[in-house]
């Protein structure tokens, strides 16, 4: 067994986040348009306003410990690979060169350039 493979107990803690965060989302997703009715009917003003931040805030940690608990070997290399393949600024590098190795005046300072 190597380093990059998962344990039975690192399956079953991954399982456990992924059940409790499906159940968190759909409590909060609840609960929130039970306060969001009330305010209506109630009115006064967006008393909700708080206690959906509060447990917005509350469930984007959760989100953030589900993902980072979540994360395989698998999703990392293909990760990797996608950010490796989107060298967006690659070919822009590729030119600049080619244009230092002919000496082109559009990469010498302004007061190298010949007039």
């Amino acid at each position: 067994m190597t380093g990059d493979e998962a344990t039975p107990g690192d399956i079953e803690q991954q399982a456990r986040v992924t059940r409790l965060f499906r159940w968190h989302r759909l409590a909060y997703v609840g609960a929130m348009l039970v306060l969001i009715v009330a305010n209506v009917i109630i009115g006064g003003g967006w008393w909700s306003f708080w206690p959906m931040c509060v447990w917005g805030l509350v469930f984007a940690l959760h989100f953030f410990y589900y993902k980072s608990v979540t994360i395989d070997e698998a999703w990392v290399e293909e990760r990797t690979d996608d950010m490796r393949l989107r060298s967006y600024d690659l070919s822009h590098i590729s030119d600049i060169e080619d244009r230092v190795e002919q000496h082109d005046a559009s990469v010498s300072p302004p007061s190298e350039r010949q007039r």
